[in-house]
């Protein structure tokens, strides 16, 4: 009995033993690097967990999601992140900033899967508690422990656009925006120990060619791009963009606009500035020929507006062929129900017309719109068939048209594409170098040398503004007026000369910070070089500017009450007398005195023309050019 006994225990432990051997090539774990990549993938298990992405096989480090972490917080993870949150906020506030990072690691650990536990408190870290600091310093340290704090979310959700995304916003945004940007983008280049510590914990070498600047160092605009691109790449391996597909795909060409701005700023103003628009350019339009999937249900490309309108009038032209006389004698039965006034506008060039026109000519232009099924409804039935089909394509190429142009408005398109190449001709590199360098001549105490310096800057600035109308708006034309305004202080006088090269570009910018230029230039400022390549811009607005501020003097000073002013005694000053009475208002009556008619309006402020309204300019984005406004338009 004991001989069978023990013959069955040691089957039983032969049997485990080799059990063991498979159990072990399947359930051996993966080893992994610091930065999450694998470096042995372990058994059948681990390659399965790691092609599904079922769960973190580092060696080494606790599994956040397994069922010992689910033991220690009692099944109750959720309720026991809440509670650390509201201890993260509380440590935060009482300044206990060694207890707010453990806290916020425990908060990641119980949820490392939850991606906006990451982008809050990585934000919290770089952009709220790093600003509690005096000491920029000190202030960097925090802002790089936010990324570093984004860095880990990335290795816990590697299908995850947001991740890279959002380091791509700080690394530009935080480093390149804020106040102290200037030591934090000197800080960032020299921190090597922050450049190899990203490379080893996320596989992004920010030391690459791609990623360093004029000083063979990495810049933080180029950093924020290469994060970018690995958020583009991750979307085209089958993950979800972390917003809109245009905001999306804009930073990324658009940080590399920020870098160039940002070496300019610098002093670095011949060839790599002009290397860095044109491989800005060549990333702009990359991204005008990519499709985006719009709220209405299309795609489009935010570079065929203009095929886009061929195609919408040869749907047009096609569809006028078709219907014949009819439809222009429906135009004419509606042109014959317009105004004089306001036919006359609609006839007016678009660029001659004052904003009064501007109002006149849209209303009778959707006066005189008709719509293709209404004229497809009013051929013979035997035609109406073809007629609606005909229709049908004039009305999606024309929506076509208005997809495009508000995706293009959201991100000011036009006017980024015609700065990119302005920025590289040899005019613009003339004027930044001159304009600089007579800077850093006048610090100095060079005068002689800073005017020289100065009239040929300005002389490069006509010759690029006159071209370029839009750079006439931007920061750009802010750095230039601030030049300007050293350059009177220098040659001690209120006034400037009678031949100076850019009194011209100055009257325009008093009356664009006035809120007085003329809305259809306006309108067309980013593209007029194409559309207008022989015609000045300046001195068309001026044109306008002036016409405009007369007709506006002109109302006002019609609805203001006359005066009649009486002959004085001997020695006395003339006195103003109150217009006569009226048969119903006797004179000498003191109630009408608290009237709006005693107050100056004359009495009859309702029946007064009104002055042209202003044209209102939004401050824009970071990043995107200024737009006009009409007042009331919201409405």
């Amino acid at each position: 009995m004991n001989i069978v006994v023990l013959r069955r225990r040691l089957f039983y432990l032969c049997a485990m033993v080799v059990l063991l051997v498979p159990l072990y090539f399947l359930g051996n774990p993966s080893v992994r690097n610091s930065d999450g990549s694998v470096k042995r993938p372990g058994g059948a298990l681990a390659q399965l967990r790691t092609a599904y992405d079922l769960g973190q096989g580092d060696l080494g480090e606790i599994d956040p999601a397994s069922e010992s972490m689910r033991l220690a917080t009692l099944g109750l993870r959720g309720v026991a992140a809440t509670i650390l949150w509201q201890k993260a906020e509380y440590y935060k506030r009482e300044q206990y900033w060694d207890r707010l990072s453990a806290t916020l690691n425990q908060i990641a650990v119980l949820q490392p899967h939850f991606v906006k536990v990451w982008e809050f408190q990585s934000h919290n870290l770089s952009y709220n508690v790093s600003v509690e600091f005096d000491d920029y310093r000190q202030r960097y340290q925090w802002v790089k422990r936010g990324m570093e704090y984004l860095v880990k979310g990335a290795k816990f959700n590697k299908k995850r656009s947001e991740m890279p995304y959002e380091l791509g916003w700080f690394f530009g945004n935080k480093f390149g925006v804020s106040d102290e940007r200037k030591q934090f983008r000197e800080l960032y280049r020299n921190d090597e120990n922050f450049h190899n510590r990203l490379a080893d914990t996320s596989g992004l070498d920010v030391t690459q060619q791609d990623g360093l600047g004029p000083d063979r160092k990495p810049d933080n605009w180029l950093s924020g791009k290469l994060w970018y691109e690995r958020a583009y790449e991750m979307v085209k391996a089958g993950s979800q963009p972390a917003r809109s597909p245009l905001m999306f795909y804009r930073l990324g060409p658009q940080w590399m606009m920020k870098y160039a701005e940002g070496i300019q700023a610098e002093g670095v103003l011949d060839e790599p500035a002009r290397y860095a628009w044109r491989i800005a350019g060549g990333l702009w339009r990359g991204f005008g020929d990519r499709p985006i999937k719009t709220t209405f249900g299309d795609t489009i490309f935010l570079r065929e507006l203009e095929r886009a309108n061929i195609e919408y009038e040869q749907a047009r032209e096609e569809f006028e062929d078709f219907c014949g006389d009819i439809y222009s004698e429906m135009v004419e039965q509606r042109k014959a129900q317009l105004g004089a006034e306001e036919l006359a506008a609609y006839e007016k060039p678009e660029l001659e017309r004052n904003f009064q026109e501007l109002m006149r000519a849209d209303a009778a232009k959707r006066a005189l719109t008709i719509a293709p099924a209404d004229v497809a409804k009013a051929l013979p039935e035997e035609r109406q068939f073809d007629a609606f089909q005909l229709a049908g394509k004039v009305e999606a190429a024309r929506e076509k048209i208005t997809h495009i142009e508000i995706y293009r408005n959201q991100i000011n398109y036009a006017y980024w594409a015609a700065r990119c190449e302005a920025e590289q001709e040899d005019s613009a590199l003339l004027a930044r170098t001159s304009m600089y360098e007579a800077n850093e001549l006048l610090n100095k105490g060079e005068l002689d040398a800073a005017l020289e310096k100065y009239e040929i800057a300005w002389k490069g600035w006509a010759d690029l503004f006159n071209r370029h109308p839009a750079m006439m708006v931007d920061d750009a034309a802010d750095d230039v007026l601030d030049s300007i305004d050293r350059y009177r202080r220098l040659l001690d006088q209120p006034d400037l000369p009678e031949d100076f090269a850019l009194r011209d570009f100055t009257k325009f910018r008093e009356i664009f910070e006035d809120s007085l230029a003329d809305p259809a230039l306006m309108g067309v400022i980013s593209d007029w070089p194409r559309r207008f390549p022989r015609r000045n811009f300046l001195e068309e607005m001026l044109r306008k500017s002036v016409v405009t501020y007369e007709l506006n003097e002109k109302l006002r000073l019609e609805s203001l009450p006359s005066i009649d002013v009486v002959a004085p005694d001997s020695g006395q000053a003339p006195a103003p007398q109150a217009p006569a009475a009226t048969a119903d208002e006797p004179a000498g009556t003191t109630e009408a005195d608290d009237t709006p008619a005693a107050a100056g309006t004359g009495g009859g402020e309702a029946d007064a023309p009104q002055p042209e309204p202003a044209l209102i300019l939004q401050s824009p984005d970071a990043g995107v050019a200024p737009s006009p406004k009409v007042p009331g338009a919201e409405n």
